[in-house]
């Protein structure tokens, strides 16, 4: 069939091993059958199938059946073709300094490689070694901020799920996130070495660029790719070319520019396969470029196949379809990635990397955005300014929205087609808010393509001059869901037809600017009556730091929080007791967090169980006469013992009841209170083993409870019931998110702060 020759110079090109290229040889050098290969090499025909399968894979044939071996024979025909026309060329040019492949040795194809290699590192280390982003003040090098990236093979808006197989795939703790824990992730050295041409597609900020540039440097240092020739080119400029040249005209151009003059070098190493494409940003492209560039790129793919080839793209861009490219998906970050960045990032301040993710990881909000390398950037280059995140969180979120929607393109002097010309940058962000206002009211954090389209519908067929036909609509609709996606980012199709939006702090932040933007009482009260309701929580934060003045929504928000337990006697009478409990204290600056004091008591108590019920009513001793004692309030102390018993945890890991005994004894005397000090002189002389007598025991810490109502009027059984229970904590809850609201970054009238500070963890009539 082909000569052994050819055939090795095949193997080297695609990079064959060894033991690939004995078989490679044996199939198509000799005509064999499989089974005689096999034979010949002594392996078994199931080793043998496993390796052809390799060398398929080498040279990018997929699929099952005969017809890779037929496709494969093709390819090496046409090689064959190419070469022996390359052979009459270089012979008919009497002024040719190169060799036929009759005459062209191993050695001269490595000397050229290797000296265009040396021309092509200086332009290479120019293009790629620092980067500089947002509001960066001076580049950074790239070497030392790369942070690995993952990819999956499986594009996520092909796969075909439904909403509720979507849901089960996503991470959902205290809130839905937006990575999929299921994701099968495969890192780039891996995607890079076992595919020769790469169709990398990622959402706005994913790192394609950076990737693309940090492989290219590492091609020209010899790390990878050694034995090719680097080229890099970004395909906004090369579009933007005057003269409109091809691609392999414009690398000629762009090479000679900088003194690497030799066309029939290039062309030499091209035809060989020792060159390695680079090609970036094909979504950057002008429209009225686009299809020339296309075609330019898949007829340049086609002449010089054996070449690697690495083309970068954002999702949701017009479909490129490039037939013998892999395509995959670069992966979110996750948190040990965010950490090596923040660690490289941060560099010579490890006491910054501690501290930044700390609050990371404490804020899920801000985790979800992090998950983004360019977000990231902006958190990493807003902490380097403040040394903190801002208290008003809806700043740091607003900036991250302009980023993608303004800010990312325009500083890189990208001009993106504007598919609906009405549609402003103003309009476009109401447009996000009335769909996340919508989507979320409805519990959807996912959506079909077809419910958005109409949400998108309702909004632009009220804009001057808007195409009323309802067809038109539709095709508008459709047009504006893919710019947002492809250009910003926001909407993100996560399975065939079905969207969310990028972040959900995104879909968060956007629902509260649509329900102030809005207006209407009936929008605030409707947010207010959210209190209950821990989906919310952070949008009525978000909100509050967002009003020009915040009065009327916090004092709905308390309304709210009281009529939680409106309707329940039992839990008013337990208000009235904390009520005089927090006005008998010493501390008058802190009644509200004496008035939570209590009430984490309460539940703690109401939760125990026999075997620790003692233990947490020598805790509630303690504290109380803490508080009582030294006009101090150990809130922590409280809470822990709270979730302990909510938790259902090993007591005895948090509460030592000796120690808290003889420490509630040691108060008692210090207060000159005799009574409480010989009751407690009797209970810790008299405690039984509560594993030799539970009759004795339930007795004993009964008597316990008794003397701590007679001397602190603490220790009563409420006697709740769990739905009881659960509207305290809901109550609790409500009262708590007006707290951090007051705390916060937001304006409102002092006399409101204050009303409402004094009113917390109280019921007002």
């Amino acid at each position: 069939m082909f000569s052994s020759k050819f055939l090795s110079k095949m193997a080297q090109i695609y990079q064959l091993s060894k033991d690939q290229e004995n078989v490679f040889i044996l199939r198509f050098g000799q005509n064999n059958e499989d089974r005689e290969v096999a034979n010949i090499i002594g392996i078994s025909e199931e080793a043998y199938r496993k390796r052809m399968g390799e060398i398929y894979r080498k040279f990018d044939i997929s699929g099952r059946g005969p017809g890779k071996n037929n496709r494969l024979i093709h390819i090496l025909q046409n090689h064959l073709e190419r070469e022996n026309n390359n052979f009459l060329t270089l012979n008919n040019n009497p002024d040719s300094i190169y060799f036929s492949e009759m005459n062209f040795h191993d050695n001269e194809i490595e000397n050229i490689v290797q000296q265009l290699r040396l021309q092509t590192k200086q332009l290479i280390q120019e293009r790629c070694t620092t980067m500089r982003v947002l509001d960066m003040s001076r580049p950074v090098n790239l070497e030392e901020i790369y942070t690995s990236t993952d990819f999956l093979e499986k594009i996520t808006s092909r796969r075909r799920l439904n909403i509720t197989e979507i849901l089960a795939n996503y991470h959902k703790q205290d809130r839905v996130a937006m990575n999929p824990t299921s994701a099968d992730r495969v890192t780039s050295t891996e995607i890079l070495n076992r595919y020769s041409k790469l169709m990398l597609l990622g959402k706005p900020g994913a790192g394609k660029t950076t990737l693309l540039k940090y492989t290219a440097l590492k091609c020209s240092q010899g790390e990878i790719f050694s034995n090719a020739v680097p080229i890099f080119v970004t395909l906004r400029q090369y579009a933007s070319s005057e003269s409109q040249p091809s691609l392999v005209e414009y690398i000629n151009q762009d090479l000679q520019i900088h003194s690497i003059t030799d066309e029939t070098q290039i062309k030499t190493i091209l035809q060989y396969g020792r060159a390695i494409l680079f090609l970036d940003g094909l979504d950057e492209v002008k429209e009225e470029d686009l299809n020339r560039v296309i075609e330019d790129i898949r007829e340049f793919s086609d002449n010089y196949y054996n070449n690697r080839f690495i083309i970068t793209s954002r999702l949701g861009a017009q479909e490129y379809v490039f037939e013998k490219f892999t395509e995959v998906e670069i992966a979110n970050f996750q948190f040990n990635q965010i950490t090596q960045f923040a660690q490289r990032w941060f560099g010579s301040k490890p006491q910054n990397v501690e501290i930044f993710l700390r609050k990371i990881e404490e804020n899920r909000p801000i985790q979800e955005l992090a998950t983004n390398p360019l977000l990231l950037t902006l958190l990493c280059l807003v902490f380097d300014e403040y040394g903190d995140f801002p208290n008003n969180r809806a700043e740091l979120y607003r900036e991250g929205l302009d980023v993608l929607l303004k800010k990312w393109d325009a500083k890189r002097n990208i001009e993106r087609h504007q598919i609906y010309k009405n549609l402003s940058m103003q309009r476009k962000e109401d447009l996000l808010a009335k769909v996340a206002f919508t989507t979320f009211y409805q519990g959807d954090y996912f959506f079909k393509k077809v419910d958005l389209e109409q949400y998108i519908t309702d909004y632009i067929c009220n804009l001057p001059q808007a195409n009323t036909n309802k067809e038109s609509l539709q095709i508008n609709s459709e047009a504006i869901i893919k710019s947002i996606e492809s250009q910003h980012g926001l909407f993100v199709e996560r399975a065939k037809d079905i969207y969310s939006f990028s972040h959900l702090t995104f879909q968060e932040y956007l629902t509260a600017r649509e329900i102030i933007n809005d207006g209407r009482q009936e929008k605030l009260n409707l947010l207010a009556s959210k209190i209950n309701d821990y989906r919310w929580h952070d949008i009525l934060k978000l909100a509050v730091s967002m009003m020009r003045l915040a009065d009327d929504l916090l004092i709905l928000m308390k309304e709210k929080s009281d009529q939680i337990i409106t309707n329940e006697p039992q839990l008013q009478r337990l208000m009235d007791w904390v009520h005089k409990k927090s006005e008998s204290a010493s501390i008058k600056e802190k009644t509200q967090s004496i008035r939570t004091f209590y009430l984490t008591l309460v539940r703690a108590i109401a939760q125990s169980n026999s075997t620790n019920l003692a233990s947490v009513l020598a805790r509630a001793l303690v504290l109380d006469l803490d508080l009582y004692q030294n006009q101090s309030l150990n809130l922590d102390l409280a809470f822990d013992l709270s979730h302990a018993i909510e938790k259902q945890a090993n007591i005895d890991l948090n509460l030592d009841l000796d120690l808290d005994l003889s420490l509630a004894l040691e108060y008692a005397q210090e207060m000159a209170d005799q009574n409480l000090a010989t009751s407690l002189r009797n209970l810790i002389n008299e405690r039984p083993d509560q594993f030799d007598n539970n009759t004795a025991w339930s007795n004993w810490t009964n008597h316990l409870r008794q003397q701590s109502i007679n001397y602190r009027n603490i220790g009563h059984m409420w006697e709740l019931t769990p739905l009881q229970l659960e509207l305290l904590q809901q109550y609790c809850k409500a009262n708590q998110l007006v707290l951090e609201c007051l705390e916060s970054d937001c304006y409102i009238h002092q006399s409101t702060r204050q009303a409402l500070t004094n009113s917390l963890f109280l019921l007002v009539n």
